[in-house]
């Protein structure tokens, strides 16, 4: 059984840090949470934690104002040291100094992201007076997997590898056609190096394709976490 470790970087409870709770845990504003957040924000019990094949699934638990994760919303996650999680106002940082530290020291060097250091950067979530989450415009959208792409799951029996097979063969494949339609003037060498890049257009048809894949992503990832909710 794991225990976890998750300090508090912004909010009321700002520099506690909850040290070594053993899962399933829950997080919100009653004092029946695990780890209690006095934010009006917060719903009573907003989120669960817990454990399953070794894994740590984190579970927005249909929250009024939702749970973001290294800044993007998401219903169900599986956790990695390091995650940014934020609730509310508050930010909770999954793991403890100690373990940050043991898997940065594992982890290959992540690209340069155009500032010349080879770091991400991670914009800060922004509360508007309307009491949503989001971020400001001029900051960079933080990556929801700064580490790289997350493990396919294992274990599967075969009509599950095959039916992910499928789904992400779907995904390729109108990607690929959506990419196959993109046309924009070839980059010119000799351009000076802070020219904008050349822009790739797409035709509208072509764009709304994209986006009707990206909702079929939506649909699977909810039907997906509802599912998992129901127990089935």
């Amino acid at each position: 059984m794991s225990l976890l470790t998750f300090q508090i970087l912004e909010g009321m409870e700002r520099g506690r840090v909850i040290h070594e709770i053993k899962p399933p845990i829950t997080i919100g504003r009653e004092e029946d949470n695990a780890i209690q957040l006095n934010d009006e924000r917060v719903s009573r019990f907003h989120a669960k934690i817990q454990e399953d094949g070794g894994k740590i699934i984190l579970t927005d638990l249909e929250s009024t104002n939702g749970t973001r994760v290294n800044g993007h919303p998401v219903k169900m996650h599986v956790m990695q040291i390091g995650d940014q999680v934020s609730v509310g106002r508050c930010m909770l940082l999954y793991g403890s100094a100690a373990e940050i530290e043991a898997r940065i020291r594992t982890l290959p060097a992540i690209e340069d992201n155009g500032n010349g250091n080879g770091t991400v950067s991670f914009a800060s979530d922004v509360i508007d007076p309307a009491g949503s989450v989001g971020q400001s415009v001029d900051e960079e959208v933080p990556r929801m997997f700064p580490a790289g792409a997350p493990e396919l799951p294992q274990g599967l029996r075969p009509v599950q590898v095959a039916q992910l097979s499928d789904i992400l063969a779907h995904i390729h494949d109108r990607l690929q056609s959506v990419a196959n339609a993109g046309r924009g003037n070839k980059p010119d060498d000799k351009a000076p190096a802070d020219k904008p890049p050349v822009p790739v257009e797409v035709d509208w048809p072509v764009w709304q394709r994209l986006l009707k894949l990206e909702m079929d992503i939506a649909t699977y990832l909810r039907h997906l976490t509802d599912s998992s909710s129901s127990g089935g």
